[in-house]
């Protein structure tokens, strides 16, 4: 790592181009410029407009913490805990993009964030007796009842977005109902005549007008019956999605939590030790079917799919139209990966090596790669020799189930290993996970370090 003389404040913009190019949401990146501009703010107010990466120091963030704890806006309003929380993970977003970067700085865990904000945040929470009689209130005799019943029983379950739920058809109830609100549906559905394929219908049809529930609809229900219960706050379906992950985080609701190991991270070292290799992978043990421990490891699973996985530019391949966000695609990963239908290890390689047997200090073999950008050509072309000097036969340009992989290398058992240098298409990557057997994908993130996945 390097020490960069550019101040903090004009390495900002670069952070935010970079958290553009990253493909995080345009919300994020709204969040982090404006989080970031009363950092900038405070720099300028202690005379630190000329601060370097490396200068920036644990009593900085001290004086920076004290300044949100004792600021107040024109209107004399303090900032609350959970807002001084927001601009501490900008900060540290900022000192992690330093790390990628390679530049010299402080530490990320030298941030601590405020411990007592999840407990500020909880006063607008259910708790579990709450739950319970919010799912006694809707009348059960009426099909309006039944289908408000079984909306609030499945946003409570199974922790869906309002915008999830919204476009559930009646053939997806298996994949996104736990069998706990599956009762509840299943005697809605039973009360339905019509043979629309919208799960949550609304029953006023009218002529040319969709009978699906729009997420509006669904934001009024849910608030109807908080008010019913008599609760001291208004409810959303936000409130829902998160209400029995409180219950169970307070230990309301008793859970067997199994240890389960997901994603695996291995060094080269310990890679060829556990008798394993490009072409052969372990599955993953069985989960426990509970709703919160499953959806803490998806959440786990996206948070290092994000961290590790370099997506294409905005607008240069867009997904399909039926799956317009990365998130949601990442999810769907996610949820291959716990599920063990793909098997994830993040390799790395040795102190002072690479996993390509050191063959990127050589730059004297043959350039086989026409396309990308100077990194991207050269890693090619390192990999290429790689599995030449094993003899395996390669191919540029393989096609999958969609689209094409950067190389293709066979084995002489049948085995396939697709590669891809750098920047990936999502809905390539779970598409083709989902559709192709018995086949091994290596995402090439440096010289030392590759994700591989296993069908």
């Amino acid at each position: 790592m390097e020490k960069s003389y550019k101040p903090i404040i004009e390495h900002i913009p670069h952070f935010l181009n970079y958290c553009k190019k990253r493909s995080l949401s345009k919300k994020t990146q709204e969040n982090y410029k404006r989080y970031l501009n009363k950092f900038i703010l405070w720099l300028k107010k202690e005379n630190k407009n000329d601060i370097l990466p490396h200068e920036f120091n644990a009593g900085d963030i001290l004086k920076y913490k004290l300044y949100l704890s004792e600021y107040k806006d024109e209107k004399g309003q303090s900032l609350k805990k959970i807002t001084q929380h927001y601009y501490l993970i900008a900060l540290r977003a900022l000192l992690s993009y330093f790390i990628a970067k390679d530049i010299v700085a402080l530490p990320v865990d030298k941030i601590t964030l405020p411990k007592d904000v999840k407990r500020e945040r909880t006063v607008k929470f259910l708790n579990l007796e709450q739950i319970e009689r919010l799912l006694l209130t809707p009348n059960a005799k009426t099909l309006i009842g039944l289908r408000d019943r079984a909306i609030l029983a499945v946003l409570i379950s199974s922790g869906l977005k309002v915008a999830q739920l919204k476009a559930l058809n009646r053939n997806q109830l298996e994949q996104n109902v736990p069998g706990e609100a599956f009762v509840y549906v299943k005697e809605y559905l039973e009360t339905r005549e019509d043979n629309d394929e919208s799960l949550f219908i609304h029953f006023r049809s009218r002529k040319g007008v969709e009978n699906r529930l729009i997420a509006r609809s669904i934001e009024r229900i849910v608030q109807k019956y908080g008010k019913k219960i008599n609760l001291p706050f208004s409810i959303t379906p936000e409130t829902l999605r998160w209400a029995r992950a409180l219950a169970l985080l307070n230990k309301e609701v008793e859970i067997e939590i199994q240890e389960t190991q997901t994603h695996q991270i291995l060094t080269t070292e310990n890679y060829k030790n556990s008798n394993l290799s490009f072409f052969d992978r372990k599955k993953l043990q069985n989960l426990s079917p509970t709703w919160h421990n499953i959806e803490n490891l998806i959440n786990q699973e996206v948070t290092w799919l994000k961290s590790n996985i370099p997506v294409l530019p905005g607008g240069y391949k867009e997904n399909p139209p039926f799956l317009k966000c990365d998130d949601c695609i990442l999810r769907k990963i996610a949820i291959l990966i716990i599920s063990g239908k793909v098997g994830a290890t993040e390799i790395r390689a040795e102190e002072n090596k690479d996993l390509w047997n050191n063959l990127t200090e050589n730059m004297n073999f043959k350039k086989t790669s026409r396309h990308g950008e100077e990194w991207h050509r050269k890693m090619m072309d390192v990999i290429y020799e790689y599995f030449k000097l094993q003899n395996y036969k390669i191919v540029f340009e393989p096609i999958l189930n969609y689209g094409r992989a950067d190389l293709g290398v066979y084995s002489k058992l049948n085995k396939t290993l697709y590669i891809e240098v750098d920047t990936v298409s999502l809905f390539k990557l779970w598409y083709n996970f989902s559709t192709m057997k018995n086949a091994t994908f290596l995402i090439i993130l440096s010289e030392n370090k590759v994700i591989e996945f296993n069908t």
